[in-house]
């Protein structure tokens, strides 16, 4: 069994997962409620899709969302400006895929995560995004963090 070098999960099914997930979400809105923790939380936890700056704005994005109790769209109004393509100055999605650092011990991941029903997926993916975040505090970008 070949796990993830980047999340540690199991058979590297994450990815797969991952766009399981983002159908789910995008066809049925009882799961979509919580599509920009799925999506921050697996970037993080996949860092060669992401430049530093990259990894900081998803990680920042669940910070709003989890500790400040803002809700998706009003992160996106604050953070629109900082994140448009037009106007940052920096890119977001990492052109070589290598990742940003060496794997932590991801406390939980994507594999985590149950979809038998909306109350299970919206409760799970919290729990993750959660989790994600509380390990991400670990991780130190050499380069933007002292």
């Amino acid at each position: 069994m070949t796990a993830c070098p980047e999340c540690g999960a199991a058979e590297l099914r994450c990815e797969a997962q991952f766009h399981k997930f983002l159908a789910l979400e995008y066809s049925d809105a009882a799961y979509g409620a919580v599509h920009h923790l799925n999506v921050a939380a697996y970037m993080l936890q996949h860092s060669s899709k992401l430049t530093a700056e990259g990894w900081l704005v998803e990680r920042d994005l669940l910070k709003r969302i989890l500790v400040v109790g803002a809700s998706p769209s009003e992160v996106r109004r604050k953070i629109a400006s900082d994140v448009d393509s037009g106007r940052r100055a920096f890119t977001i999605r990492s052109n070589d895929g290598r990742p940003l650092f060496d794997r932590p011990a991801w406390s939980s991941t994507i594999l985590n995560v149950r979809y038998d029903g909306p109350q299970n997926y919206c409760s799970d993916i919290t729990d993750w995004a959660r989790a994600t975040l509380v390990d991400s505090e670990q991780v130190r970008l050499e380069k933007h963090e002292t």
